[in-house]
């Protein structure tokens, strides 16, 4: 009898270990059913992290609030001032002055996840950065996001700004159930804007079966995050993933997370999420990834090598890639922005200096005037504001 114990043990060890070793649990993650709000699976959930581009899903469910509050429409105008051009990459570029709708800002967010286009959208929608904040941190708390905290609309590091897995898990959660009409904002695989394609920096979107959306984040303090929500036989998961220390690992570790998720039927679960009660020793400073993500980047994958546990061989990233996610994509959709259009309400006067006449006419002409003044950077672009070329 105890020799079958002990074999029992051996085997256990095993397991535990092969389990530990292919799949990383010692960053943040949550699973929850989006109908049910049951969590699936979780693992310091509470932790406090930062939560990089993580935050513009916030800044979007805000600018959805002042829309269905009638403050402003998808249609309302969005200026590139000063301080939105002042920030950093990643960004649009485009000169202070130019002149876009709420509609075309919310896809350049949620595809080249632009933080000078955050600015501007904040402005547009609350006046002042600043104003659009204390909204963000108030929805925040209403919601019960209680590990969140905002001190801008991109994500861009502050050591003051943070959420948690399950924070995340409740933003995703209340932008589907509150505003399932804007779904499609967070399912696009690329935009156009003139020459330029820019892709949609969630891989899942093409790579994982069944995937339907949101949100990915990068800073080095935050390592690779995401936000995915996938849905396959009528049963849709939320699957929060933070502190990758690739976008292999992040993208791999969610999609096993989902795979395994979809397999389990959440019939005898009893957790669910607003009810999840915070552990003592949940971490309230996050952890800071940058030594591990951004210092020594070497070319070569670490991660990516064979690992033997008691003899066995086991799988490496490429193998557990090939295994969770498909090669290639398959979904060919790309949006074609363009600037103007902006014929909404306008609460905080952004078009008071826009000469109207003469951006009816630009868009009427389709921009192809060749009266119209052109910004050089890294491309040529036509726009219809400022008049004035900007001083370099």
């Amino acid at each position: 009898m105890s020799g079958l114990k002990s074999k029992c043990l051996a085997y256990f060890v095993v397991w535990a270990a092969i389990c530990w070793s292919t799949l990383a649990v010692s960053a943040p993650h949550i699973v929850v059913e989006t109908s049910t709000q049951k969590v699936i699976s979780k693992n310091q959930a509470f932790d406090r992290w930062y939560p990089a581009s993580l935050t513009k899903l916030m800044t979007v469910y805000t600018i959805f609030h002042e829309v269905r509050a009638g403050n402003i429409s998808m249609k309302s105008p969005v200026k590139v001032s000063s301080n939105a051009l002042a920030q950093p990459p990643s960004k649009m570029g485009f000169p202070v002055g130019t002149l876009m709708n709420v509609d075309t800002a919310i896809r350049i967010l949620m595809v080249k996840s632009a933080n000078d286009i955050s600015v501007a959208v904040a402005e547009a929608a609350a006046g002042t950065e600043e104003d659009f904040i204390a909204k963000m941190n108030g929805h925040a708390a209403r919601l019960g996001m209680r590990d969140t905290n905002f001190t801008n609309p991109h994500g861009l590091h502050d050591p003051k700004q943070y959420t948690s897995a399950r924070d995340m898990a409740v933003l995703a959660i209340a932008l589907k159930k509150e505003f399932p009409r804007y779904d499609d904002y967070f399912n696009i695989p690329a935009i156009r804007h003139g020459k330029r394609k820019l892709q949609n920096h969630n891989p899942l979107l093409q790579r994982f079966r069944g995937t339907n959306g949101m949100k990915t984040g990068f800073i080095c303090a935050s390592g690779l995050n995401i936000v995915v929500s996938a849905k396959r036989g009528g049963r849709e998961l939320i699957a929060v993933v933070l502190g990758g220390p690739t976008g292999q690992e992040r993208n791999v570790r969610a999609a096993r997370l989902l795979t395994d998720s979809f397999t389990r039927s959440s019939f005898f679960i009893r957790d669910k999420l607003p009810k999840l009660k915070r552990p003592v020793n949940a971490k309230i400073v996050p952890v800071n990834m940058r030594e591990t993500v951004c210092k020594k980047r070497n070319k070569k994958k670490a991660t990516n090598k064979t690992k033997t546990v008691f003899a066995m061989a086991q799988p490496t990233l490429d193998d557990l890639e090939a295994k969770y996610l498909k090669r290639v994509g398959h979904n060919t959709r790309v949006d074609q922005i363009k600037l103007g259009n902006a014929t909404g309400p306008d609460p905080y006067g952004l078009l008071e200096d826009v000469p109207v006449t003469n951006l009816a006419a630009f868009m009427a002409n389709g921009g192809k005037s060749k009266d119209w003044p052109t910004v050089f950077g890294k491309r040529r672009v036509k726009v219809p504001l400022p008049v004035q070329r900007p001083k370099k």
